[in-house]
């Protein structure tokens, strides 16, 4: 970076962005290694030091997530990159161009360039929103609108095409938006897809057909072209982790290497990461594979990935690998449908008995597969993602290993149609968006087949022709992960019952099946399917639970989470012994006090008769069922008395690292202290979380692990620890939401806490004793020099309905929340200023606080004076609101076009 200043050249945005995030995790990183000085001399000096140390890798995790950021992008900040994207930037700048196409060949890394435009895009608030979304070779327009209504907070309930498309047109006519269409491949009818064609929607796409962009009548056609060699030989060696080679023994073979990938940036990526930490004869050998097969006519990007394909070190890797290859063009791919499709499919070099031997050898070639760059991480952890490059490869290279998997959308029956002698050695095949009349029952004769993955309307009739099948999967809302998609939208009016054949039974090797959102009425006759290791049901409606089930003792996994059941399955549930995993929300039972299943390694089991959860937040599991690893354990119950249960009940609670407690009896030592996610509501006689810790307690890092912290309607409770115990936890706590805990004062005092380095939201309502997050004493003291609180990652507040806070920051506190984005404060009658001095400290009258706030809004708050002194309107980028604040002065409302009045 320094390097690129010197030579006055332009340093791209998003490397600003990046070097700001490393400078930020660099300075907490400081502070925490000052705090270690400070506090050395404690008397709890060994539990700080072990806490902080425990901060502080994770900090290092934090910077190692930032290279591979960097890694995924630095190739945008090459030359040949950096004068299309500022073409790209300064057409969008200028607004004459509505429609701008940005093209190039496959793998050329246009996804990426667009996404760091549409970034920056954003970052300068030229439009009110930017969305993305990947169209891909077969476009699905109700995906495609439901991913755009997403992004603009719409929520469909309608079910008739127009009236979709006509919402969607209104709501995006009323903004000035940004659409990137990513990865086009025919021309597309925007209004039918509810796109309207006015003057505030710009939208760029991406394609590799020039001819693309003449049909959809692009006004500006900007051209990615291929990297130069010096371009591709540094993004190479930064792959290859070639970077200290004083021999220069790896250079000759290496550029002959880059020259093969012809500047294909993920051919270079893929080859490089493969060939990290190789020999010399492992880079020559390689260097002969790509030269033989391109001599072979297979192409450059056959060549690259088949080599990349061919140097997995484990027969695991390359069979995940033509796995992932089965799913739609484009979509993301969610970790645990691997282990449901691949537990009993894959090549797995361990012998697996349990669902959590499967998950962690399954986990580990997953690993490889994105070390390798044959498999990318995106934003949501639960899934990844692969190139439609790379996915093309991989079903080739299936074919030719006599693996062939069948990939496709409507326009697949016909080619089943027309030759059925392509079924014959298909293993796998994976069928979407069919229509409603499509019937396959005349069409699967496969006699090795394993695989099957369907999003059709109704089951399959005849099975017969299938026998070899491991895993079955129909899914009424295609296969990217998601929860209660079945009950989001609502089953259609006279929607038909997709009925269970009696076919089914003949399935003697089915080992997983996946039927979720359907009506399927009776199901007694899974319980005859005695192989069974997986079933999952989720979102679907049926008649009761068979009690066959029991029976099936190979049973290992059980899915029902947002199923309407006519008949309690509870009763089932309990006696099925076997179970590791279980996944459980049913409308209408309740969770037994006497429930007992002593196996259960993963579980979430929810009563959805907690009425205060869904007053409050749709789903508070829903997030946190959509995680992978071993730890999944939630638990969501209400009425009972801890103390009274069985052992197996009271073993799910203090194991559950998701724990929901409403209108419970309870002490802290019946809970996981090192748990993640709590929620507590209606605990009426409760006063403290903690209450007369113990020495057991002091010992511990209590609440280190915590992310989210959920306290609703507790009419007695004053405060988190009854004793003001020094606990240096908290480090990972990222949002708090307080609700109608009318007798709460704070949440914590200094000599509890003095750092929330990962908060990032702070919710309180109704709490009409709350004085704020420390107590008063507490922010007093934040006036001496030796005192000092970091929230440096605090992006959101909302308080409301608090009649006693008089301020919501010292000066001292606000100085230390450089992220903070959005004020949101109401119906507080004593508030006098946002912020206020204490006595003793000095208003720093030159310093600029919140310097990235983009939202304030003040209402009915009648002893407000002022924001905080020497505050300017024009500190805020974005959007005033203050309604009812009758005595406020010095915030010129007029200026800003987006305020109302007092």
């Amino acid at each position: 970076m320094e390097q690129a200043s010197r030579n006055n050249e332009e340093i791209m945005p998003f490397m600003k962005r990046w070097l700001n995030d490393v400078e930020q995790i660099l300075v907490n990183v400081q502070e925490m290694q000052q705090k270690v000085e400070m506090d050395g001399k404690d008397c709890f000096k060994v539990s700080l030091r072990y806490s902080l140390a425990k901060e502080m890798d994770h900090k290092a995790k934090q910077m190692i997530d930032l290279k591979h950021v960097y890694f995924e992008r630095d190739f945008v900040h090459f030359k040949s990159r950096k004068s299309t994207y500022n073409d790209l930037l300064e057409a969008i700048k200028g607004g004459y161009d509505k429609m701008i196409g940005l093209y190039g060949i496959s793998g050329s890394g246009k996804t990426t360039l667009a996404k760091e435009v549409g970034k920056e895009v954003h970052d300068l608030k030229l439009f009110e929103k930017v969305i993305m979304v990947v169209v891909s070779k077969a476009p699905n327009v109700v995906k495609l609108q439901q991913e755009i209504a997403e992004q603009i907070g719409l929520k469909f309930q309608e079910k008739s095409p127009f009236v979709r498309v006509q919402r969607l047109s209104n709501e995006l006519k009323n903004k000035k938006i940004l659409i990137i269409l990513d990865d086009v491949w025919e021309c597309l009818n925007l209004e039918e897809i509810g796109i309207p064609l006015v003057e505030g929607c710009h939208i760029l796409l991406t394609t590799c057909l020039t001819d693309v962009m003449d049909l959809m009548r692009c006004t500006c056609k900007i051209e990615l072209s291929s990297m130069t060699k010096e371009e591709a030989w540094n993004l190479f060696k930064k792959h290859a982790n070639l970077h200290n080679d004083a021999s220069n023994m790896f250079d000759d073979t290496g550029r002959k290497i880059v020259d093969e990938c012809n500047g294909l940036p993920i051919a270079i990526v893929v080859v490089g990461s493969s060939l990290r930490g190789k020999n010399i004869e492992a880079w020559k050998s390689a260097l002969w594979i790509l030269q033989s097969n391109v001599r072979q006519g297979l192409g450059t990007a056959y060549a690259c990935l088949n080599l990349s394909y061919s140097s997995l070190p484990s027969s695991t890797a390359k069979s995940l690998f033509l796995l992932c290859s089965m799913f739609p063009e484009d979509q993301k791919i969610h970790k645990e449908d691997l282990i449901q499709f691949g537990m009993r499919t894959l090549d797995l070099e361990e012998s697996i008995v349990t669902i959590e031997d499967a998950r962690r050898v399954i986990f580990d070639a997953l690993q490889i597969l994105l070390d390798s760059s044959l498999l990318m991480s995106i934003e949501k952890e639960a899934c990844v993602k692969m190139h439609n490059l790379v996915q093309e490869v991989a079903l080739m290279i299936a074919e030719k290993q006599g693996q062939a998997i069948l990939v496709g959308s409507n326009k697949v029956p016909n080619i089943l149609l027309r030759n059925r002698e392509i079924l014959k050695d298909t293993k796998a095949m994976s069928l979407w968006d069919l229509d409603d009349n499509f019937n396959l029952s005349d069409q699967l004769h496969c006699p090795k087949l394993e695989i099957l993955l369907l999003q059709p309307h109704r089951f399959i009739e005849d099975l017969g022709a299938i026998k070899a099948l491991k895993v079955l999967a129909l899914r009424e809302y295609g296969f990217e992960g998601g929860l209660r998609k079945g009950f989001e939208s609502g089953f259609q009016k006279g929607s038909s019952v997709c009925s269970i054949p009696q076919s089914i039974v003949s399935l003697t090797y089915l080992h997983t099946l996946c039927i979720r959102g359907k009506i399927l009425g009776d199901i007694s006759l899974l319980g005859e399917l005695k192989t069974l290791e997986i079933l999952d049901l989720r979102g679907s409606l049926f008649d009761e639970l068979p009690v066959g089930i029991v029976d099936m003792k190979m049973l290992k996994l059980l899915d029902i989470y947002d199923c309407r059941i006519e008949k309690s399955p509870i009763e089932v549930i309990g006696k099925c012994e076997q179970l590791e995993e279980l996944y459980f929300l049913d409308h209408r039972s309740i969770i037994p006090h006497n429930f007992s299943l002593s196996r259960l390694k993963r579980y979430v089991l929810y009563d959805s008769t907690c009425s205060i959860i869904g007053a409050y937040e749709d789903d508070p599991f829903q997030e946190y069922l959509e995680s992978c690893g071993e730890a999944l354990r939630a638990l969501c119950i209400q009425g009972f008395r801890v103390s009274a249960l069985n052992s197996s009940m009271k073993n799910l609670i203090l194991r559950a690292n998701h724990l929901w407690l409403d209108n419970c009896e309870w002490d802290h030592e019946d809970i996981n202290l090192q748990i993640n996610h709590l929620g507590v509501s209606c605990c009426q006689e409760k006063r403290f979380i903690i209450e007369k810790p113990g020495v057991n307690i002091l010992q511990k890092e209590v609440f280190s692990h915590l992310i989210t912290l959920r306290l609703f309607e507790m009419n007695s409770l004053e405060q988190m620890f009854q004793d003001s115990i020094q606990i240096p936890s908290f480090h990972r706590l990222e949002e708090i939401r307080l609700y109608r805990c009318p007798r709460l004062r704070n949440m914590f005092t200094l000599a509890i806490v003095t750092s929330l380095p990962e908060l990032r939201k702070l919710d309180v309502r109704g709490c009409n004793e709350w004085e704020g997050i420390f107590c008063e004493q507490s922010l007093k003291n934040l006036s001496t020099p030796s005192t000092s609180v970091f929230f440096p990652k605090l992006v959101t507040i909302l308080i409301w309905n608090c009649h006693k806070v008089r301020r919501v920051f010292s000066y001292s506190l606000a100085s230390h929340c450089p992220s903070l984005k959005k004020i949101t404060i109401g119906n507080c009658c004593e508030l006098e200023g946002v912020v206020e001095a204490y006595d003793g400290e000095v208003a720093a009258h030159d310093q600029t606080l919140f310097p990235k706030l983009n939202y304030l809004r003040l209402w009915d708050l009648p002893k407000l004076r002022e924001i905080y002194e020497g505050y300017e309107s024009n500190h805020l980028s974005s959007t005033i609101i203050i309604k009812d604040c009758p005595n406020i002065s010095k915030i010129p409302l007029e200026d800003k076009p987006s305020s109302s009045g007092s």
